[in-house]
């Protein structure tokens, strides 16, 4: 490879514009906010659904059956509930669904599925993967909870957004290394050999050392041979339109921004600032939360109850309302209102503080103070 041949590779020959792509190199793998961020937001969100409670009803009645332990303490023999759920909702951010089927009484969650649908007949099921292992059944969609969420994948959006900000992370810290270091130009004397050994020593100076010498922090020295010269150029340019550590930062900040947005997650809870925490963990519950409890539940009660029973009262309801820690201090003038306005028994105050219900017949029943009475009485002057 001749001198002249090594110039010209560094040009586009259509165009004679410098290909910038070889000199910024790949991006993509070398950083990895990207995936901190989206796996921030992933945990954040399975926690907060880890310590919600499947409710179960019958007939309007509140009890704890079979399905109130498969659905809270064990879906199947090798996953407790916490791991389970946490199961499903990875797969379902990640992949936009997720499906579940229920095997022996135990739920357990697929890998993946090919799924075949129809407009006027039950949908199937077929090559679902469990744990490593082919399925050979085939469901109907009757026979498997298919848990979906948006049109389109949040990851994929992510992912484009984040194409555009890793590179200018790359580049800010590129930039901001090299700003530190002493920089110029080589110089490549006309009677510069052409053996075959000493253009490969030029092109090992070029791709290993100056790479090395490049991305060096701080000063660096390179030696040189056969004539060839380094001169330092720009250094004070370099340095002043370098970018500094804390706009590097704010690119990151940026990613978590875009991403906990796009989970419809407050970026403060997320970056974990403190100030008013208390008004975003409740956007937490209204904008993320709640929704996609209403997508299992609605899927869990259509398939695990049906509609003979939802009509009767007897159903399940994921119960977000424990998700916040609360102190006694700050609820005990709101539990006495709701009691004695009749709102709450005294097992309904105790399960709103986190502890076990009397399941007495007095601590069941509800009282109302003596200061209430109807309207019409009063309309008479009766009250």
């Amino acid at each position: 490879m001749y001198i002249i041949d090594w110039f010209r590779g560094l040009f586009n020959l259509h165009d004679g514009t410098l290909p910038l792509d070889a000199y910024v190199g790949t991006v993509t793998g070398e950083v990895f906010y990207k995936e901190l961020a989206i796996q921030s937001c992933l945990n954040l969100i399975a926690n907060t659904i880890s310590r919600c409670e499947f409710l179960t009803y019958e007939k309007g009645k509140e009890v704890k059956n079979d399905n109130y332990y498969i659905l809270n303490i064990e879906p199947n023999q090798n996953k407790s509930s916490s791991k389970f759920w946490r199961d499903v909702i990875r797969k379902l951010m990640y992949d936009n669904e997720c499906l579940v089927i229920q095997q022996n009484n135990m739920f357990y969650v697929a890998e993946s599925f090919d799924v075949f649908k129809f407009a006027f007949k039950e949908n199937i099921y077929k090559n679902i993967i469990v744990e490593n292992y082919n399925l050979k059944n085939v469901y109907t969609e009757s026979q498997v909870f298919h848990f979906e969420l948006y049109n389109d994948k949040i990851k994929t959006v992510i992912d484009g957004l984040y194409d555009s900000y890793s590179k200018l992370i790359k580049v800010s810290s590129t930039g901001y290394i090299r700003g530190k270091s002493k920089k110029g130009k080589l110089g490549v004397p006309a009677n510069y050999p052409q053996t075959k050994q000493a253009q490969e020593d030029l092109e090992k100076l070029l791709n290993e050392r100056f790479k090395k010498f490049f991305e060096a922090e701080g000063d660096a020295l390179i030696p040189l041979t056969n004539g060839l010269t380094y001169d330092e150029i720009g250094e004070n340019k370099v340095q002043s339109s370098s970018i500094e550590g804390r706009h590097i930062r704010a690119f990151i900040d940026d990613i978590f921004d875009f991403t906990a947005i796009g989970f419809q997650i407050s970026p403060a809870l997320l970056k974990g600032n403190v100030a008013d925490t208390g008004k975003a963990v409740n956007d937490l519950l209204t904008f993320c939360i709640n929704p996609l409890a209403k997508v299992l539940n609605d899927e869990i009660n259509r398939k695990l109850y049906g509609r003979k029973l939802y009509l009767e009262r007897t159903y399940c309801k994921l119960d977000t309302t424990r998700v916040k820690v609360v102190e006694l201090k700050d609820i005990a003038n709101a539990l006495d209102i709701l009691t004695r306005i009749g709102a709450y028994s005294v097992d309904d105050s105790l399960r709103a503080l986190g502890m076990e219900p009397l399941n007495t017949e007095w601590s069941k029943a509800r009282w109302m103070t003596k200061n209430y009475s109807p309207i019409e009485k009063m309309a008479k002057g009766e009250g």
